[in-house]
């Protein structure tokens, strides 16, 4: 099997930062909305110590919150703080805003820590009844305001995970345990109005891997019976999950989910043909995302896919308010397979025309995930503002830009210094004032 090295994992803004910032009154270009009161959290992996070059895994090392706080049109700190607690490196793959607490979340076993306004942290959380670990992307319900996630716990729970529904004030109100035949890795969840999805593909646990100190016991089986698991949001035990075949492929992240009139399940996802097959040090050596639609037909028992957009695309969002709903707008990272830019450009996809509308900052830029907030009082769904940590390697620092979302190629609303670079992680959100 080939394998690589984890310097592209590494280097350059993959790279950890050195030291924990605080920075007050930043300068902007541009103007700040005065609406735009909060602050914008970003988590990701940030070692302290790579050990093993060779063996290094993207996912692997401490979590590290960067944050901006926002109001009255001023950039008024900046502070990046690892989010370990006395015992733990803490979690490092995304952090939210739910029932008035500030949680930075990781999967497969990891509870919650609990951080302060300030993101110094206070300990970690079990929401008042976790069966095992929580979620790196717990799904928002917008109409209820619930928040549904697909739990695992490696390596105490080898033949489970747990579908949890957590109550608007932040409390475990629901927990099924579902059966699986091995430990699969499921990064993220589908949810609509009727159904929460499990992905069961075909990534998991390698146990001789894992019983021979593998660091990262995590591979591809080319022979996995891939599946996806609808449970009934009114489902009380496991036998009420539908159990429905989807060829061999694998999915981080879905832009969104809902319920089509003829009953089906539609999920528009990142999709990869492979992943941890030869590249054993992150995700994007053997295969690169496109943007697909899976359509779920629970009757039947079977997944139709199909390709939207060849070109690379992944950490997709959309607005809180149309998540498990039917939408028109979706933003992602875009990237170029053929050069092996993984992401240099935010894409805005009309998922009804399929028309899309690229920013491009540069050759020198690579971006993150982009973070659509709505506007109070807007009169569309992409009535907002999309949030975009860019990286300049030029200048080797990290700029936050805010852009219009109905003309995402014109001139930026407002540019933000950061005083120093973000390193490519993971997962960040708005968490308002409000």
């Amino acid at each position: 099997m080939t394998t690589y090295d984890a310097s592209p994992y590494l280097s350059g803004n993959f790279a950890p930062v050195l030291e924990e910032q605080t920075a007050f009154d930043l300068p902007v270009v541009g103007a700040i909305p005065d609406e735009l009161s909060g602050r914008f959290l970003r988590n990701g992996p940030n070692p302290r110590e790579v050990l093993d070059l060779k063996a290094h895994h993207w996912f692997f090392g401490e979590g590290m919150v960067h944050g901006l706080r926002l109001g009255d049109g001023r950039a008024r700190w900046y502070r990046n703080r690892y989010v370990g607690t006395v015992d733990a490196g803490g979690p490092n793959t995304s952090i939210i805003g739910h029932g008035g607490k500030t949680l930075a979340i990781v999967e497969a076993g990891a509870k919650p820590v609990e951080l302060d306004d300030e993101l110094n942290p206070i300990g970690t959380t079990d929401l008042g009844g976790l069966p095992s670990g929580f979620t790196a992307h717990p799904k928002l319900d917008p109409l209820t305001g619930e928040l549904h996630a697909v739990c695992y716990h490696w390596p105490d729970q080898v033949d489970k995970v747990h579908y949890v529904v957590v109550s608007p004030d932040g409390v475990v109100t629901k927990s099924i345990a579902v059966s699986t035949p091995t430990m699969p890795m499921i990064h993220d969840m589908a949810l609509t109005q009727s159904y929460g999805a499990v992905f069961d593909l075909p990534v998991a646990v390698d146990f001789e891997m894992a019983m021979g100190g593998s660091p990262f016991p995590l591979r591809w089986f080319h022979d996995y019976e891939a599946r996806i698991g609808l449970v009934p949001r009114s489902a009380t035990t496991e036998g009420d999950v539908i159990w429905c075949e989807i060829d061999p492929c694998f999915a981080y992240h879905p832009m969104n989910s809902y319920d089509a009139d003829d009953g089906t399940v539609v999920v528009d996802i990142c999709e990869y043909d492979t992943m941890f097959d030869r590249d054993r040090n992150g995700p994007f050596r053997d295969s690169l995302p496109r943007l697909a639609r899976w359509t779920i037909d629970p009757k039947t028992a079977k997944v139709h896919r199909e390709t939207l957009d060849d070109a690379v695309h992944e950490f997709p969002r959309v607005a809180d308010a149309v998540s498990t709903l039917p939408y028109r707008y979706g933003y992602t990272a875009g990237g170029e397979a053929e050069t092996g830019k993984w992401f240099h450009t935010t894409i805005k996809r009309d998922m009804k025309t399929g028309a899309t509308e690229t920013r491009f900052y540069g050759t020198h830029c690579e971006v993150g995930e982009p973070v659509f907030v709505a506007k109070e009082h807007g009169t569309s769904e992409d009535d907002g503002w999309l949030m975009v940590l860019v990286y300049d390697a030029d200048r080797d620092t990290t700029d936050f830009v805010i852009l219009d979302a109905t003309d995402i190629a014109g001139d930026p609303v407002a540019t933000i210094e950061l005083p120093q670079r973000v390193p490519h992680g993971f997962h960040g959100n708005w968490v308002a004032d409000r």
